[in-house]
């Protein structure tokens, strides 16, 4: 007996953009409840793998953005600045550019090259999106412990899981 006799089929395009999907909708909750604290706080600094809050947000930034100029297989471009309000702004922005991408596309299996001082490969578009993906949900759970060391309440699931049940509660 299968466990999938329930489940949707999916292929390898379909997983990928409802990846990028829930990439955006858990930002999305990562910046509400961000804004709902005081902002001098997003730069305080704490213990984690950055300095602060916006700095981890900005790394998930910058991984976002890499990983998009290397699927579009053009130079590496920022869009915006360094103040938390542009870094804020870009998070999501940037998210919505790489759902558009990836909706884009019928299929995500050309392959794209990839060399920096430590990674050198051919890899599959979608291997590259999980990967990215795989990336910032990491660091957005760095971004919650750390909220929680500054007095931050009411943290949001960013957890995939309820991404599928609100995605389920609107497909009935």
């Amino acid at each position: 007996m299968s466990y999938l006799t329930n489940s949707i089929i999916m292929d390898e395009t379909d997983k990928t953009k409802e990846l990028v999907t829930y990439n955006l909708w858990a930002n999305k909750r990562l910046l509400t409840w961000l804004k709902a604290n005081e902002n001098d706080l997003l730069t305080k600094e704490c213990l984690s793998s950055f300095t602060s809050i916006i700095d981890t947000v900005n790394h998930i930034l910058d991984g976002q953005i890499f990983y998009y100029y290397i699927l579009k297989q053009q130079p590496i471009e920022r869009a915006w600045g360094i103040t938390t309000e542009e870094i804020l702004k870009g998070f999501i922005e940037q998210s919505e550019m790489f759902l558009d991408y990836v909706n884009s596309h019928k299929s995500l299996n050309e392959l794209r090259s990839l060399k920096t001082k430590t990674l050198e490969g051919n890899f599959t578009q979608f291997e590259l999106i999980q990967h990215c993906i795989n990336h910032s949900t990491f660091h957005r759970g760095q971004i919650i412990t750390m909220g929680h060391q500054l007095g931050f309440s009411k943290a949001p699931s960013t957890d995939m899981l309820f991404f599928f049940i609100k995605r389920n509660k609107t497909r009935k």
